[in-house]
């Protein structure tokens, strides 16, 4: 059994406006394959039935390709779709005496031109009551139809605002987490940089004061090697007093009151061949000695009132000091 499709809606004729009809249309595949009218007033009711061949020569006389004629047939007749008000129109024409029928034509409007689209015999129903029951029928299927689509929707437009609170407060807390996250992060990052930069203001002092205790060092020794080579210098020019090595030896203090007296030719060799006495190496070794010592105190003192001169100090005058202790051993 073919599956048919029915539609209920209520039209208004132009000869009569005073009256309200309602008008049912059931068409099996689509309404090019035919389709049957119940029209009714709520007491009379009157039927008739569009063929294929009817809808074929209706298209051609409009000059109409058939898909586009349906199409329009449909809307006209049905009204659903994106159709304009006032755009399809009907009329009815009245029985006339020896012809017991009546032409219901539906016209569509465009651009204040209207023009039709078909036309169809209708005949009165003999129980108008029966008609009027299944045009009742069918509203009440269509509204519980509809009832149940629109609690459908209801049910799921509940669900779809659960789950949009459900997200949204989902949301709420990644924001609030990304939020608390941010604050964590760029407190960290405030404290590293201020300790950074703290490390940064201390290491550059700290250059500053290793570059002027250099500068110092620096100065402080041209000054002194100044002040060595004048000291030098000076110690050069005075006279030079004989120390106990450039005194005369015993030997020597004997061998003065000697000189008068003949002395063997052995005697006289073995004097020759004793090693002298070097004044002039003795007195370089006095002088280097005493320098050394004037090297030992100031570098002592260096070391005491400047710990960071005396430790490079320390290292540099190493040779200088181990000079000095070889030297009291």
């Amino acid at each position: 059994m073919r599956c048919r499709s029915t539609s209920v809606r209520q039209i208004s004729i132009a000869s009569e406006p005073h009256r309200m009809f309602f008008l049912k249309l059931e068409w099996a595949k689509d309404l090019g394959s035919g389709f049957v009218i119940l029209l009714s007033d709520g007491v009379s009711a009157w039927s008739g039935e569009v063929s294929e061949e009817d809808v074929s020569r209706e298209a051609q006389e409009i000059e109409m390709e058939l898909e586009r004629y349906v199409g329009d047939l449909h809307l006209a007749l049905t009204g659903e779709g994106p159709a304009a008000e006032g755009e399809y129109s009907f009329h009815l024409t009245p029985e006339r005496p020896g012809r017991p029928l009546l032409q219901l034509s539906y016209e569509k409007v465009q651009n204040d031109i209207s023009f039709r689209l078909g036309v169809v015999d209708l005949q009165a129903v003999p129980e108008p009551t029966e008609v009027i029951r299944e045009l009742i029928s069918h509203g009440l299927e269509q509204s519980a139809c509809l009832q149940a689509k629109n609690q459908h929707l209801l049910e799921e437009n509940q669900k779809l605002r659960r789950e949009q609170e459900h997200i949204t407060k989902k949301m709420e807390r990644y924001v609030q987490g990304k939020e608390t996250l941010e604050r964590d992060l760029y407190g960290r990052f405030v404290l590293v940089l201020n300790e950074k930069k703290a490390k940064l203001r201390a290491l550059q002092k700290r250059v500053k004061e290793l570059e002027e205790s250099i500068e110092k060092n620096r100065l402080r020794k041209k000054a002194d090697s100044e002040e060595h080579k004048t000291m030098e210098t000076a110690a050069d020019k005075s006279p030079e007093v004989e120390s106990d090595y450039g005194g005369s030896t015993e030997d020597e203090q004997e061998a003065e009151p000697r000189q008068s007296d003949p002395k063997p030719l052995t005697q006289e060799r073995s004097r020759l061949k004793r090693p002298k006495p070097r004044r002039a190496k003795r007195q370089t070794s006095n002088r280097n000695q005493q320098a050394l010592w004037r090297t030992l105190i100031r570098t002592t003192c260096l070391m005491i009132y400047d710990p960071l001169w005396g430790l490079m100090s320390t290292v540099c005058d190493k040779h200088d000091f181990c000079t000095v202790f070889k030297l009291q051993e």
